[in-house]
């Protein structure tokens, strides 16, 4: 036996402080790896990652991308004049709003923009090249024939789309996705597509979008994305150049890597 902290440790006791000792030290070993393994992501940008789309009508968190659709609006229709993605390209702007394993990119309400913005290397992006909407509070129809009638009419007038800087199989044309049932929303003042302020308890959507899978860390990458109809000389085009950064609790456990190395060598100093 032998003093350990002002006490005298039995047989028994010396084993169990031997397997906390052990226990400690692989936590310790497990956080610095997790750290390692953020650190390098870190400095070391995936220059041959590439911005892929998962497959038309994929399911992501347990929605299908058309059930994403119907989110995507409801945020759009959610943000008003302060930091709005559809009108600001900021960083403020782009996170606005933003929650889940999905993160929503903006468009524009018509025109070109250029836009440079960090984005959550593990979450998905859905990207939409030009989609549309029909509700009862714009007086659209009031049941989902006439809603789905309504909003496809204008989809199917599209006559072009990009998606370039993207990986993606067959065609854009195949990306076409559309909101099952109905949905509600709540435009609030100063929405980016003038829509009145006030609750539409049914909405049906419609359009081209593309599921990004989640970009990784690094970049810089440039995509393009958007699309026009012809009949109302609608056009829409968006030039992001993004980065993939660690969500702030990845930094958290990182840190938690970096505090346990520490600990380990002080206990062995």
């Amino acid at each position: 036996m032998h003093p350990i902290s002002g006490r005298v440790l039995s047989g028994g006791d010396q084993c169990k402080e031997r397997e906390m000792e052990r226990g400690s030290n692989a936590r310790s070993l497990k956080a610095l790896a997790i750290a390692t393994t953020l650190a390098a992501t870190l400095v070391s940008p995936a220059a041959d990652a590439a911005v892929t789309a998962l497959a038309p009508q994929s399911v992501v968190a347990g929605k299908t991308i058309g059930e994403w659709t119907a989110a995507w609006w409801q945020w759009a229709f959610s943000l008003g004049t302060t930091n709005n993605p559809f009108t600001n390209g900021s960083q403020a702007a782009a996170d606005n709003g933003q929650a889940g394993p999905v993160y929503f990119l903006a468009g524009t309400a018509g025109g070109t923009v250029t836009r440079s913005f960090n984005v959550p290397a593990d979450k998905y992006l859905l990207m939409p090249m030009v989609n549309a909407e029909c509700s009862d509070l714009e007086r659209n129809g009031n049941n989902d024939a006439d809603l789905r009638a309504c909003v496809s009419g204008l989809i199917d007038l599209v006559d072009g789309l990009t998606a370039n800087g993207i990986v993606f199989s067959g065609s854009a044309d195949d990306y076409r996705e559309s909101s099952p049932g109905t949905f509600s929303f709540t435009a609030v003042p100063g929405n980016a597509f003038g829509i009145g302020p006030g609750t539409a308890s049914m909405a049906v959507a419609d359009g081209y979008y593309m599921m990004l899978a989640p970009v990784g860390f690094g970049g810089p990458q440039t995509i393009e994305y958007g699309g026009k109809v012809s009949a109302f000389q609608f056009e829409t085009l968006v030039t992001l150049t993004l980065n993939g950064v660690p969500e702030p609790g990845s930094l958290i456990l990182a840190a938690a890597g970096v505090l346990g190395l520490t600990a380990m060598r002080r206990r062995r100093a």
